[in-house]
């Protein structure tokens, strides 16, 4: 019977990395269940300069987040650097292999380190709409139990140096190549 579940699971999956957009947000009581805010970056404005319009729409986010939860944050470097003024337990800013593109997957990885060694399983991930599902999936597999706001008001950054994010027509057909890269590792 597991090898069905699991073949099932895996067929499941396989086709939400190509219908799959929107992910039901958590109610206000499961998200005062919460230990800690983890954020994900989304795009990159000119010149390493913090924020762009969707890491400022997150960081608005968070902020408030923060308000109302009084939770500690894990945070990608691009929202963090619009929230300095707030304290952090954690920033990530780079790949732990020198070199290598810091991915979702690295993000969280290096989030949930963080999380671990704080005895925290329980997080509100806060991630761009389009973008969501699979931060979503990688928290879960990393074994964390995962509350999500809504972040519908998220726009995309026109401006981006990161030309995928800068439209849902340039990002949907690189986040389901990413998607099923991802399905193919077992990160999801």
């Amino acid at each position: 019977m597991n090898v069905i579940s699991d073949v099932a699971h895996s067929y499941s999956t396989l086709f939400q990395c190509f219908f799959s957009w929107k992910v039901r947000t958590s109610s206000d009581a499961a998200m005062r269940g919460a230990q800690v805010i983890l954020a994900q970056s989304f795009g990159l404005a000119g010149d390493g300069i913090p924020g762009g319009a969707s890491n400022e729409a997150m960081a608005k986010i968070v902020r408030e987040l923060h308000r109302q939860y009084e939770l500690p944050m894990v945070l990608q470097w691009e929202i963090a650097d619009c929230l300095i003024d707030l304290p952090m337990v954690g920033v990530v800013r780079e790949h732990r292999k020198f070199g290598k593109y810091l991915d979702t997957r690295e993000v969280l990885v290096q989030s949930f380190l963080v999380c671990k060694k704080q005895g925290w399983t329980r997080v509100i991930v806060v991630a761009h709409p389009d973008h969501i599902w699979r931060v979503k999936k990688v928290a879960e597999k990393l074994g964390l139990d995962v509350f999500i706001p809504d972040t519908s008001s998220v726009p995309y950054d026109p401006h981006s140096i990161q030309s995928w994010t800068r439209n849902k027509i340039r990002f949907i057909p690189r986040e389901i190549a990413a998607r099923l890269l991802y399905f193919i590792k077992d990160w999801l």
